[in-house]
């Protein structure tokens, strides 16, 4: 039985509730950290702070060794550019390296689902080549393995696409995702450390509900409740003019566009059969947000 969980992106946006999800289901949950005080201030009570840096392996294998299993929500920064030191695919071999060395029983990996329809396109935005090379480095790990990867989560329009009190998309999508709550994303991941065994197993997350970004977006303004809030779509061509004084923008102008423009079918009914089915309806979600 895995108990003993290493989590690298505990205090993430997406990397947070998995956390608490898996200390409230009974696990030992373990941080490695440069800044210990302000982890402490974002982390739930009861998990293992470890003070050192994990871009050191000294560091890095001390803090892996006694663990069962390490759970990774890495992600590429807007501000990161392609010739940058990547966490998500760099640090997440070191990551790899380190847990082959004490004995690591099981690595998990979220990616997501838009990165996995990429693969085979020619024109491969760099990014999606950085959580490319992340799968790759999961699969040939010999470690046994679990991938998750989760379609767009509802909870960017909490912050993603808000600002103020005005809810921002980015062009117009095409075709319609499948939101998924972190929140129901979290218990998906536990059931996986609690059942998998020795198999090596990737799961499409996939929610209850498929829309259009700009569709989600009214609809989230709709029956959000607790103040009303403002719909605007910023067209792509002046993200794509905006990219020229902000080098953010041009992250967001090559994310929006291939968000827009992917074709997302479900996939998890093995997910729903194996890990349980979403509970959470995007209208619920709005409500409560």
């Amino acid at each position: 039985m895995l108990k003993n969980i290493a989590v690298f992106g505990a205090s993430s946006t997406f990397g947070l509730p998995v956390t608490k999800a898996l200390v409230a289901a009974g696990f030992s949950v373990s941080v490695l950290s440069v800044d210990t005080d302000a982890e402490k201030e974002l982390l739930p009570e009861g998990v293992e702070l470890v003070e050192g840096n994990w871009m050191y392996h000294h560091d890095l294998k001390g803090f892996l060794k006694g663990k069962d299993a390490v759970y990774c929500c890495l992600n590429v920064d807007l501000k990161e550019k392609p010739e940058d030191f990547h966490a998500e695919s760099d640090g997440l071999r070191e990551i790899i390296n380190a847990s082959l060395e004490v004995g690591i029983r099981r690595l998990a990996y979220m990616s997501s689902i838009l990165q996995y329809s990429q693969v085979e396109n020619e024109n491969l935005w760099w990014v999606f080549r950085v959580k490319s090379d992340a799968v790759n480095f999961v699969r040939d790990s010999g470690i046994p393995y679990t991938i998750f990867y989760p379609s767009t989560f509802m909870e960017n329009f909490n912050h993603t696409y808000r600002k103020g009190k005005t809810i921002t998309v980015f062009g117009e999508s095409e075709f319609p995702v499948y939101f998924v709550s972190v929140e129901d994303y979290a218990k998906m991941v536990i059931k996986s450390l609690q059942t998998i065994g020795t198999k090596d197993r990737e799961y499409f997350i996939q929610g209850l509900n498929c829309y259009k970004i700009n569709e989600a977006a009214k609809l989230y303004i709709k029956h959000h409740q607790s103040e009303k809030l403002k719909y605007r779509m910023m067209p792509l061509w002046q993200v794509k003019l905006y990219a020229w004084f902000n080098p953010a923008y041009k992250f967001i102008y090559d994310l929006s566009d291939a968000l827009n423009q992917n074709n997302e079918t479900f996939m998890a009914d093995e997910t729903w059969g194996e890990l349980g089915k979403p509970e959470i309806t995007f209208t619920e979600f709005a409500r409560k947000s």
